[in-house]
C-alpha cells in the first residue's frame, strides 16, 4: 500500500480553499509510529479557522469518494471528531452526512461514537442536543441517544421511553442501554422501565430495541430472573423481527440464559423462515461457541430439527459444521448415525455435507454404546452405503464401528454388504482401509470374509482371461482421451472467468523447463529476479466400477438404500 507523503499545512489549505481537499483526506499517509501528523495538521488548522473540516462531508467533492477510499477519510473523521472546536449543528450535519454515505457497510456508524466524546468534552453543546430533541428539532433526534450515553443521564432516557411515541423512545430505550449504573438495583430499574415495551402490544421496532437493550444491560450486572422474563415475552407472538432479536440474545447472550429460557428460544427460533439468512446467519454463529460446552446439545439438537423438513441444508450452517468436522470426532459420528437413523431423507440428504469434501479420515469407535437393535445396526450400514457411497472410507468405517457391537448373524448379514456393493465397486481406498484393521480388532473376523469373498470374485474373473472383444481399440482410447482433454480445457477455462483473483495475478505461460523467473522492481527502482522451482502436483478420484457397468441397477439400488425406513 503506498502512503502519500503529509502535505504542508499551506499546502493543505490551499487544496480546502480550491475545493480539493476531500481527495486528500481520502489517501493514507506517511506516519510514524501511532501518530497520524496529517490528523493532527487537518485538527489544528480547523481548530485555528484555516480550515473547516466538518463542512467537507456535505460537499459533492466528498460525495463523489467511494469504496476503500471513502473510508480512509471516515477514519480521518473518526479520529478527529472529539478534538474538534466546533458547533453542535454542525458537527451533527458532519456525521449524519459520513453516516449515510456509508450506506449499509458495519462500519457506518462509527461517527456515532466519535460525536459521542466530543459530546463528553462539549456537555452544555450535548444538552442542547437534547433540548432540541424534546423539541422534535430532527437532526437533534438523530443523536440525542449518544448524547444522553455521553452525560450518562438515566433520568432523561427514562423520561424518553416513556413521554413519547416516536423515534424518541427508541432513542431514549437505546441510551439506558448502554449507560453506566452503579449498582445491581438501579440496572434493574432501568430493566423495569424496558420490560413494558417489549410485550406484543408494542410495534417491533420498539420491542425489538427494548429487548436489545435490556439484555445489554444485564450482561454487566447478571439476572436469570429477568433474563427469563425478557425471553418470555419475546417469544409471545414473535414476528421475523423479534425472532431476529432472539438470535442475537442467543449468540451474545447465552451466557445469561439458565437452560429452559435457552430451550424456549431456540423452540421459538424453529420458525425463523428459512429466506432469513441474516438471522440464520446470526445463530449459526451463536450456537457454534456452544459446541465443546456442557450445552452443545441445544445446538445439535437445534441444527437436527431445523434441517428434518428440507427447507435448509447444513450449507446455511457453515460454521457450525466446520467446527463438528475439526474437532471430536465422536460427536461427528454419534450426530451421523443420528441423522441416519431419522426417517428423515432430509437429514440423511446432508450427512455427505457434513462430513465435508475435505474429510477422508475414518471413524475408530464402536456403536456399541448407542444400545442399537440388530434391525437398527442393519438398516444404519445400509444408509452409509446409500448416503456415504461417494465417500467410500467414512462409509466403511461406519459399518466396521456396527460390526464391533452385532451378535454373529447380524455381522455375516453386514460383511456381506463390504463386500457388495463395496468392494464390487471401489478397489482403492476403501479395500486399503479394510485391510489395514488389526487382528485384535473384533470386527476383524468378519472384514476378513469379505475381503475372502472379494478375492475369489476377482480370481474368477482373471480366470476367463482377456476378451478382447470387450477391450476398446486404439482409436476409440484416442478419441476418449481427446474428449477428456477438451472437458477439461473448457472446465478450467469457466473457471478462469469466475474466478476473482486470476486479474490480480501476473499470467505467464511456460512451454518448458524446471523454473521460471520473475523480474520485480525494488524500493529503490532497482530490479532482481525471483526464481521458482516448479512442482507437479494433482488430485485423483475413485469412481465406483458399476457406475460404468451398470449405472441404472446401481442408482437404483443407492435409492433403495436411501428411503428404507423401520416399520
Amino acid at each position: 500500500m503506498a502512503f502519500a507523503p503529509v502535505p504542508a499545512p499551506e499546502e493543505t489549505v490551499r487544496l480546502y480553499q480550491t475545493g480539493a481537499l476531500a481527495t486528500e483526506l481520502a489517501r493514507y499517509h506517511e506516519h510514524d509510529g501511532d501518530t497520524d501528523s496529517f490528523i493532527a495538521q487537518c485538527i489544528r488548522l480547523h481548530n485555528e479557522g484555516a480550515i473547516d473540516l466538518v463542512a467537507i462531508p456535505t460537499t459533492p467533492a466528498f460525495a463523489a469518494i467511494t469504496g476503500r477510499d471513502f473510508f480512509v477519510a471516515q477514519h480521518l473523521y473518526c479520529e478527529a471528531i472529539p478534538k474538534l472546536d466546533i458547533d453542535v449543528a454542525a458537527l451533527m450535519q458532519c456525521c449524519s452526512a459520513l453516516i449515510a454515505q456509508a450506506g449499509q457497510d458495519g462500519a457506518a456508524g462509527q461517527p456515532n461514537a466519535a460525536f459521542q466524546l466530543w459530546c463528553v468534552a462539549h456537555a452544555d453543546q450535548a444538552q442542547s442536543v437534547v433540548e432540541q430533541a424534546k423539541d422534535g428539532e430532527p437532526l437533534a433526534v438523530q443523536f440525542v441517544s449518544f448524547a444522553l450515553r455521553a452525560a450518562n443521564d438515566i433520568g432523561t432516557a427514562i423520561a424518553f421511553v416513556q413521554s413519547y411515541t416516536d423515534t424518541r423512545r427508541i432513542a431514549g430505550v437505546h441510551a439506558l442501554g448502554h449507560m453506566r449504573y452503579a449498582d445491581a438495583p438501579a440496572a434493574n430499574d432501568a430493566i423495569r422501565v424496558l420490560q413494558p415495551y417489549v410485550d406484543s402490544n408494542n410495534d417491533d421496532d420498539v420491542r425489538f430495541n427494548a429487548v436489545r437493550a435490556a439484555f445489554d444491560i444485564l450482561k454487566a450486572l447478571p439476572d436469570t430472573g429477568l433474563a427469563r422474563q425478557l425471553v418470555g415475552a419475546t417469544i409471545t407472538d414473535a414476528s421475523p423481527t423479534m425472532l431476529h432479536a432472539l438470535a442475537e440474545i442467543v449468540r451474545l447472550h447465552h451466557a445469561l440464559l439458565d437452560d429452559t429460557s435457552l430451550g424456549k428460544a431456540l423452540a421459538a427460533l424453529q420458525a425463523v423462515p428459512p429466506g432469513n439468512r441474516g438471522t440464520i446467519n446470526i445463530l449459526d454463529i451463536g450456537l457454534r461457541q456452544l459446541l465443546g460446552t456442557p450445552r452443545e446439545a441445544f445446538t445439535l439438537d437445534y441444527i437436527t430439527d431445523k434441517l428434518r423438513d428440507g427447507g435448509l441444508t447444513i450449507e446455511a450452517f457453515d460454521s457450525i459444521a466446520h467446527a463438528l468436522r475439526q474437532s471430536d470426532p465422536d460427536r461427528l459420528y454419534r450426530l451421523i448415525v443420528r441423522w441416519l437413523l431419522s426417517r428423515s431423507i432430509a437429514l440423511c440428504g446432508n450427512v455427505t455435507d457434513l462430513v465435508g469434501v475435505e474429510r477422508e479420515r475414518p471413524f475408530d469407535t464402536s456403536v456399541a454404546p448407542l444400545s442399537l437393535s440388530d434391525v437398527q445396526q442393519l438398516l444404519l450400514c445400509r444408509k452409509a452405503i446409500g448416503f456415504l457411497f461417494v465417500k467410500p472410507v467414512v462409509g466403511c468405517s461406519i459399518i466396521v464401528s456396527v460390526l464391533r457391537a452385532a451378535k454373529p448373524q447380524t455381522a455375516d448379514a453386514i460383511a456381506r454388504l463390504l463386500f457388495d456393493p463395496v468392494l464390487l465397486n471401489y478397489g482403492g481406498s476403501a479395500k486399503e482401509y479394510l485391510k489395514s484393521i488389526p487382528s485384535s480388532d473384533v470386527a476383524y473376523p468378519f472384514i476378513q470374509k469379505a475381503l475372502a469373498e472379494d478375492d475369489t470374485f476377482y480370481k474368477g474373473l482373471d480366470s476367463v482371461g482377456i476378451v478382447k472383444e470387450l477391450h476398446p481399440s486404439d482409436y476409440q482410447r484416442s478419441v476418449v482421451a481427446q474428449r477428456i482433454r477438451d472437458e477439461m480445457r473448457t472446465v478450467h477455462k469457466l473457471a478462469e472467468q469466475k474466478s476473482v483473483f486470476i486479474h490480480l495475478v501476473h499470467r505467464s505461460t511456460i512451454l518448458y523447463g524446471k523454473r521460471s523467473l520473475t523480474y520485480v522492481e525494488d524500493h529503490g527502482g532497482s530490479t532482481r529476479a525471483v526464481a521458482m522451482d516448479l512442482k507437479s502436483f494433482g488430485t485423483s478420484i475413485e469412481l465406483p466400477r458399476h457406475e460404468i457397468l451398470d449405472p441404472v441397477g446401481l442408482d437404483y439400488m443407492l435409492r433403495v438404500y436411501r428411503v428404507e425406513k423401520l416399520k
